[in-house]
């Protein structure tokens, strides 16, 4: 079940998902979406109560993905904005150019076109771009990953990117398809190994239990590191 609450002192509404679990999770996603996790049969007034003293903490995490806008999502792309590559800060330059490419370095992203005035096209090139270059590197290192798990009869899942809003991956079992959030390419690539090796475990072990974590833990005994990583990178919570 899940629900919107407005919430006291100018909190923005947070979205309550209540669910089987133990404990309470909060995450501030860089869209400004709040969304706390409570165990079913929460009480309304406890929520209330434990978003009121979350409210410095959520006002922080809100005000950090504003001044990082430019980095964390890219609706336009412009010399003077900036995206990050795996785990990388790189400022964007548009060049003008007879031929359409991009090309990075340790600093930059070079977007040469012959059409530096059409917005639309030069975020069409970025995108196709992203989309490639993102999933050929995800491809490598599931290809590099996956003998962990094809040893104990695992068949290589295909590969699918694209946009998850509060996942950075999943699996299907049934239809032997890993899906990896088109964004997970910000992330530095100790992340990216664990999200990726996370779902092809799940092959093995579908459920978060202790069979899993134990595997997980003896071929990454530093998951738990790359996870706090990532969710401090990418999406904050508590």
């Amino acid at each position: 079940m899940s629900y919107e609450i407005n919430t006291v002192r100018g909190i923005s509404p947070v979205l309550v998902v209540a669910k089987e679990m133990k404990s309470v999770r909060l995450k501030v996603f860089p869209s400004g979406e709040i969304r706390l996790s409570v165990p079913t049969n929460t009480p309304e007034e406890f929520i209330r109560n434990f978003l009121s003293d979350k409210r410095q903490w959520i006002d922080k995490q809100l005000q950090r993905f504003k001044e990082t806008e430019a980095v964390e999502k890219e609706d336009t792309i412009r010399t003077g904005t900036s995206t990050r590559i795996l785990g990388r800060q790189l400022a964007i330059k548009i060049v003008e150019a007879r031929q359409k490419r991009i090309i990075r370095d340790d600093l930059k992203l070079f977007i040469y076109t012959p059409n530096v005035d059409d917005q639309d096209d030069i975020d069409r090139q970025f995108m196709n771009w992203w989309q490639k270059n993102s999933k050929q590197y995800f491809q490598e290192q599931l290809d590099r990953l996956f003998p962990i798990v094809e040893k104990h009869g695992v068949a290589k899942p295909e590969l699918v990117v694209k946009r998850m809003q509060t996942l950075w991956g999943s699996c299907s079992r049934k239809n032997g398809i890993v899906n990896l959030n088109y964004y997970l390419y910000k992330a530095p690539v100790p992340c990216i190994e664990y999200v990726i090796l996370h779902e092809l475990i799940h092959f093995l072990y579908p459920r978060h239990d202790k069979n899993f974590h134990d595997f997980l833990t003896i071929y990454m005994p530093d998951w738990d590191e790359r996870k706090h990583l990532l969710d401090f990178e990418i999406v904050l919570g508590v």
